[in-house]
């Protein structure tokens, strides 16, 4: 039931006296504290197609955007949407806690009972927390924060009547901690009783270490996924994109970053700075970032290949390490230079910021993550991406580097609408990197890497633990919803590489443009990827064979019968799931087959396979060989006659060494289940004659896999996610 206030809010002002110097104090002297005037939002069209110019995101510092509110938010209301959050903090001299204020404009769509924020571990300064109309600039009202028993959802109330639709300024007031500055607050075995406690969450607190080991303190941001309720409250869900001007008063020999170029630096009496940074682009809460610290600083420049500027780059690292950041450098150029090429899409940035802390606490083992993609201010741990001057840069440090920039498009500017839907981020940017690596530096990482990280993916999508690419999250939460992140990460990049090879790489490529220019500043769904990638296809169906390998676990067998009659040869399929441990096995998939045929094995016949069996006529009498690149994710048996058929015929592919490794891990994985049997896989391994650096690596990476399974060693991801909270059940998934 909506009840209506009896007069309207302008009239009910019995309020404590808060001055408008107070309301417009917020932002630290970033700004001039005066309301910015609420941009329009714009109705939301059935596409989510924002209308943006191809080529360029936003302009950079902030210029709005169309906002895009057709993606609804899970946990909290959709009748408030924030606009624009003017953010001001300051920590204390020891960095055990911090003070902080908010002005955000809210545009509210419907009369409510309260405002709902999203806050853990803030404590609201009693009677600073007021409401006054954009319209009636002087007026204000307080409001009453109100914790919910559960969960952490502030509510704040009126003492009496509803909040009237209009555009507001919401001002808030409140003091937190700031993460591993106390030993006592995060004891070892903290984790089981409070999963906060093992994160760098909201603002932590690093020790930065010189060569020398000389350390100093410094602050940083984490938000990802629900952890800026610790830093400020406010709408803490990926649904809800606002922009923000950040600033804050820090140690005056800091150097401070944040997601936009700084714009002020001032010094203040007591030996602290005041410094502000350019308005955002509109984003989501948890990509908001602030860092500072008594950092050094590589600069460069980067060259827009898309209209010539020059983007300035800059990498902070601990002190004495500036030029331990070179190469991480050059290779940001690189990634950047691919990824607007790619997407011919410019960053809505004036600057573009890597912030590479060590940590002399060593309290890296308990921050759950090696990256963040924050927008425009990446954050990675230097130990995982920076080189000592003369030392070889190491296969992980390439990845996170390309990793995060990859994000700064697939997660930042276009992002998942929920959780459930982080692969939307996670699977791009791992697939990203894998591609970006092989095209530059083949030396670190090649197709034979690929072949053999989706074989131990498959090793694990057939054990009683995985789980689906796309989780069905219910109501009962996990602080590690989407462990083992080999799937959300891994298995999500394969189902990209199989649908590439489907439609193509051209057409792959037309649907990510489609798909990031739709959704600039927004949100996606898989079926809004789907649909970006059939339109881009010219009409296949992407859809149905995207939703069968996300949410479903388990891997697709393949068995091949080729059989000549005549002058054609008929070639029987019949599909399964390969013999697994899943709880709940899927039995079918939506699977593109490529077969390979023909005297050179050069001509292609491709195909959904949708049904147990299916048979296709090729013309002549062929040897058949299923998926020729070795990348698409299923495994492939064949008849003994096919197996012979094939293996005569396996000098057409005896450059291409990544489809030989994967036709020796599949007979190999064939044997494991008897499917096979040892005299059938040792003839095969002998006719492909695998080069001895490809078994090389074949045995390496059995020794790793190994190590994992029996938890000598953990598989490496930049981010692996915790979410604390009630997770809903999707009640539309055609969004």
């Amino acid at each position: 039931m909506i009840r209506k206030l009896s007069t309207p809010l302008s009239r009910r002002l019995a309020i404590t006296a808060v001055s408008l110097a107070t309301l417009a104090a917020c932002g630290g002297g970033g700004g001039d504290g005066n309301p910015v005037a609420s941009p329009g939002a714009q109705a939301p069209s059935s596409s989510g197609a924002t209308g943006n110019a191809p080529g360029v995101a936003a302009s950079a510092g902030g210029a709005s955007a169309p906002v895009d509110r057709s993606a609804k938010p899970m946990e909290l209301p959709d009748t408030v949407w924030p606009v624009n959050y003017k953010l001001w903090f300051r920590p204390d001299k020891a960095l055990k806690t911090f003070v902080g204020r908010g002005d955000v404009e809210i545009d509210v769509l419907e009369p409510v009972d309260a405002i709902v924020v999203a806050a853990h571990d803030l404590n609201f300064a009693k009677g600073r927390t007021t409401l006054r109309k954009l319209s009636s600039p002087g007026e204000a009202i307080a409001l009453i924060p109100t914790p919910r028993s559960l969960g952490d959802f502030v509510q704040l109330r009126l003492n009496e009547g509803q909040i009237a639709k209009g555009k507001y300024l919401l001002h808030m007031e409140w003091d937190g901690k700031i993460q591993f500055s106390d030993a006592e607050y995060c004891p070892p075995d903290a984790v089981a009783r409070n999963p906060y406690c093992s994160a760098a969450s909201g603002v932590f607190k690093l020790g930065l270490a010189s060569p020398e080991g000389e350390s100093s303190d410094a602050i940083v941001t984490q938000g990802e996924t629900n952890f800026a309720r610790q830093w400020f409250p406010g709408w803490d869900e990926p649904a809800f994109r606002h922009t923000f001007e950040i600033s804050a008063e820090v140690p005056g020999d800091w150097k401070t970053m944040s997601n936009g170029a700084q714009t002020e630096s001032v010094k203040l009496p007591d030996g602290y700075q005041r410094v502000a940074f350019e308005k955002t682009p509109s984003m989501p809460m948890y990509l908001a970032f602030f860092g500072g610290g008594r950092f050094d600083v590589l600069s460069d420049t980067f060259k827009n290949p898309l209209n010539g500027e020059n983007l300035p780059l800059r990498w902070f690292t601990p002190p004495g390490r500036a030029e331990w950041a070179r190469g991480a450098m050059e290779w940001t150029k690189t990634s950047m230079d691919y990824y607007y090429k790619y997407t011919d899409m410019a960053l809505p940035f004036k600057k573009f910021d890597t912030v590479a802390a060590n940590d002399s606490y060593d309290n890296k083992p308990n921050t759950g993550f090696g990256g963040m993609e924050n927008w425009g201010s990446i954050f990675e741990f230097a130990d995982s991406v920076l080189t000592k001057p003369g030392d070889t840069p190491q296969l992980y440090s390439m990845l996170v580097v390309t990793h995060e920039v990859a994000h700064q498009w697939f997660g930042d500017l276009v992002t998942l609408d929920w959780w459930d839907n982080v692969w939307l981020n996670e699977s791009f940017a791992r697939w990203f990197e894998r591609r970006t690596t092989i095209q530059f530096h083949p030396e670190y990482y090649t197709f034979s890497d690929f072949v053999l990280d989706k074989h131990n993916v498959i090793a694990a999508d057939l054990k009683s633990t995985a789980v689906p690419v796309q989780r069905n999250l219910g109501d009962a939460g996990s602080f590690a919803f989407i462990d083992p992140a080999i799937f959300v990460y891994n298995k999500g990049s394969h189902v990209l590489e199989t649908l590439q090879n489907y439609i193509g790489e051209e057409a792959m490529q037309k649907g990510l443009r489609i798909y990031l220019k739709d959704y600039a500043f927004g949100n996606a769904t898989p079926s809004r990827l789907w649909r970006s990638l059939e339109k881009a296809s010219g009409g296949k169906k992407v859809a149905d064979i995207g939703d069968s390998f996300i949410r479903q676990t388990g891997v697709p067998l393949l068995t091949v019968d080729a059989q000549c009659v005549g002058n054609s040869t008929f070639v029987s399929i019949t599909q399964e799931s390969f013999p697994n441990q899943n709880r709940f096995p899927a039995s079918t998939w939506h699977i593109p087959v490529t077969l390979a045929y023909g005297d050179a094995m050069d001509k292609r016949k491709t195909f959904v396979m949708s049904a147990a069996a299916e048979q296709v006529e090729l013309p002549g009498c062929t040897a058949v060989l299923a998926g020729p690149t070795g990348q698409d994710y299923y495994v492939t048996n064949y008849s003994a006659q096919s197996w012979s058929a094939l293996m005569a015929k396996v000098q057409a592919f005896a450059g291409n060494q990544p489809l030989l490794l994967n036709i020796e891990r599949d007979a190999s994985r064939l044997l494991a289940v008897g499917r096979i049997t040892q005299q059938q896989y040792d003839q095969v391994k002998g006719v492909l004659k695998l080069s001895p650096a490809t078994l090389a690596k074949v045995q390496q990476n059995q020794q790793k896999r190994a190590a994992i399974d029996a938890g000598l060693e953990q598989e490496e991801y930049p981010h692996a996610l915790r979410y604390q909270g009630a997770l809903r059940l999707r009640e539309n998934e055609s969004r």
